[in-house]
């Protein structure tokens, strides 16, 4: 039975998680991506001022609807969203048992006038025939009173 749950969407291309770079013995994350993680952080707290962040087992679900086809990786885009609401959705992201990540890209062919042909950058973004703007959709569950199985001994 699911729990308390709440969902964010955010218009836009998804950002996925850049690798943080070395400098003097200091790790920098890149621009773009703190820039990202800090807009899904205010956007969840506009939309949930009062929200405490759930203090049991959580499952995110992440949809990526992308302008362009190709990287980056779906494990990336969902990385940023994970690191972004921790301690604003749930305490610490050790918290989350399970996830679905699904990354959505444009149609590579669209319906021209005559007959099929491929996608233009001035085109509407289609998935499968259905007309979508990039964005990025994050729905987190809190999963009240979780019992793993116990495996057996051997």
């Amino acid at each position: 039975m699911p729990g308390n749950r709440f969902t964010l969407t955010l218009p836009g291309d998804p950002v996925a998680k850049g690798r943080p770079r070395v400098y003097g013995g200091h790790a920098i994350t890149p621009r773009k991506t703190v820039r990202a993680e800090e807009r899904i952080f205010a956007e969840f707290r506009r939309k949930y001022p009062n929200m405490k962040p759930f203090a049991g087992p959580v499952s995110v679900y992440a949809e990526f609807w992308m302008s362009h086809r190709g990287k980056p990786d779906v494990d990336n885009l969902l990385k940023t969203v994970l690191d972004a609401l921790n301690a604003v959705a749930y305490m610490d992201d050790s918290q989350i048992i399970h996830t679905t990540a699904k990354k959505y890209v444009p149609d590579q062919l669209v319906r021209g006038k005559r007959d099929w042909r491929k996608r233009r950058k001035e085109d509407p973004y289609m998935h499968y025939g259905h007309e979508y703007e990039p964005h990025l959709f994050v729905r987190v569950t809190e999963i009240p009173e979780w019992n793993p199985i116990e495996k057996e001994s051997e």
